[in-house]
């Protein structure tokens, strides 16, 4: 399929985080782009508008005959007996996805470099573009989230490079693979290997199997920046010889061997709201940098490891200009960070209420860790939203309980009812809660779980909101209600 400037690309399901991203990519490099959706909500919804691009809700089949576009970019939330799909499958116009788009009209002719991993995907491709953007490259990137050092999720760049956060979840409804297979990866990224996504993966050797087919794709020439402190990470290495060169990365400072490796670290309160974490990160071509980010955490830094790692294995391959270390330096403390990574929304008199992504049962306890190695003497109140398709099973319930349990007091928000769940196999809030103990509670609607909260928080207490939803907006409703306390 070969597109043209001003060739008509209709986006089917374009609200979501990466459909929307790529139709304002293409709306930039010269395409003609129209879109549909059910329903349409802020970021996203605010992006299109400002953007200009056509948005037409709800579905109906007349939205698409009436656009006769040159291609259709259909979003993997479709699947067959959807109105507008039907109507698409009958008219015979080409369609796609939005990774091989992505892939084939951008990714290919760049130098692509490609973020995966369970947790961290992220923040490390918006830190990466941010610090390849400080050292003047102009990168181009897709980013799964809000970047705050960017006034969008996405740019066409004029560098050589190009960022993008590399999905293992399918890619279409018809093609069941993971959206990183079609990014072309030249330089790959692999921060670490969990179960997840439970609704399209029977157990974790069929996530490795997926990694193990994007290290495959990466050209002699490129370079791999393997988490060698993540076993699974490192035993795709004892499977297969790639190609391209293997930049060992210690993230956690355990590997003495490794290329780059976590140092020394330390963190404090700057500000209220604001953590410094300080670091060192050794390094062979540029010595020992001494980094300091307002990120929050052991795992973040993790991440700003893989990212250094990364810029010097561009650097010493000549795609990008020679750096020094202290360059590097000043781009991380410029970063601002991704929306939801422990946000702080405000404070009541001495709390403090702030909101996070986490939703997988590590990240849940990376974050309570890291906030509790800055305010250790804090009462932390965790509320947590069982949203996405793994969180809604009783796939990781163990491990919520030993995670979650970390926090001194625990809110558990309702799960949704998903039929497609077997009974056996779904999230039992109550259960879970009864397993954390006396500090626990589970509820069956956000408006009870809000009213617990107001009754429990007291003077100098933090409030920690987990989800991969909107958690109905509550944690801006306790934030007033305790300011009216």
């Amino acid at each position: 399929m070969e597109l043209k400037k001003g060739s008509k690309i209709y986006f089917m399901g374009i609200g979501g985080t990466g459909m929307a991203a790529v139709a304002g990519l293409c709306q930039e490099a010269g395409f003609n782009v129209i879109g549909s959706d059910n329903a349409m909500y802020p970021p996203m919804s605010t992006m299109l508008e400002e953007l200009k691009i056509t948005v037409k809700t709800p579905y109906s089949a007349e939205n698409f005959t009436a656009e006769k576009p040159d291609v259709v970019v259909v979003a993997n939330a479709l699947s067959r007996g959807h109105v507008e799909l039907e109507a698409l499958l009958r008219s015979g116009v080409p369609y796609t996805s939005f990774p091989k788009l992505t892939g084939d009209e951008f990714l290919s002719k760049r130098i692509s470099v490609v973020v995966t991993g369970t947790h961290g995907k992220t923040t490390t491709s918006s830190l990466l573009a941010h610090v390849l953007n400080e050292l003047g490259e102009d990168p181009g990137f897709v980013i799964g989230g809000i970047p705050h050092n960017f006034p969008r999720s996405f740019r066409l760049g004029r560098g050589r490079t190009f960022v993008i956060e590399g999905d293992e979840y399918d890619t279409a409804f018809f093609d069941k693979g993971p959206k990183f297979l079609h990014y072309h990866p030249h330089q790959l990224i692999i921060n670490n290997i969990e179960f997840d996504h439970a609704d399209i993966y029977a157990n974790v050797e069929a996530i490795e199997a997926q990694f193990d087919n994007v290290v495959k794709l990466v050209p002699e020439g490129g370079a791999i920046m393997a988490n060698w402190d993540d076993q699974r990470v490192k035993n795709i290495f004892n499977r297969i010889t790639p190609k391209a060169r293997v930049v060992k990365v210690s993230t956690t400072g355990l590997d003495n061997t490794a290329d780059v490796r976590l140092g020394h670290w330390a963190a404090r309160e700057k500000t209220r709201g604001t953590q410094i974490w300080e670091a060192t990160v050794h390094t062979k071509s540029l010595g020992d940098l001494k980094i300091e980010t307002t990120l929050s955490g052991k795992h973040m830094l993790a991440n700003v490891t893989q990212v250094i790692a990364t810029v010097e294995s561009l650097a010493l391959g000549g795609f990008i200009k020679k750096v020094t270390g202290q360059q590097i330096a000043d781009a991380i403390v410029s970063f601002k960070s991704v929306a939801r990574r422990l946000d702080h929304l405000g404070h009541a008199g001495d709390i403090d209420v702030f909101e996070d992504f986490a939703h997988h049962p590590t990240a849940v306890g990376l974050v309570i860790e890291g906030f509790k190695a800055v305010y250790p003497k804090r009462k932390l109140h965790v509320a947590f939203e069982p949203k996405n398709a793994t969180s809604r099973r009783n796939t990781f319930q163990k491990d919520y309980v030993k995670k979650l349990g970390l926090a001194d007091a625990v809110y558990i928000g309702p799960c949704p009812d998903d039929k497609r769940i077997p009974a056996d196999e779904r999230m039992n809030t109550a259960a879970l809660a009864g397993e954390i103990g006396a500090k626990a509670y589970a509820f069956q609607s956000n408006d009870d779980l809000l009213n617990k909260m107001i009754e429990n928080i007291a003077e100098g207490d933090a409030v920690i909101f987990m989800s991969a939803g909107s958690f109905s907006g509550i944690q801006y409703k306790l934030l007033d209600a305790l300011k009216g306390k």
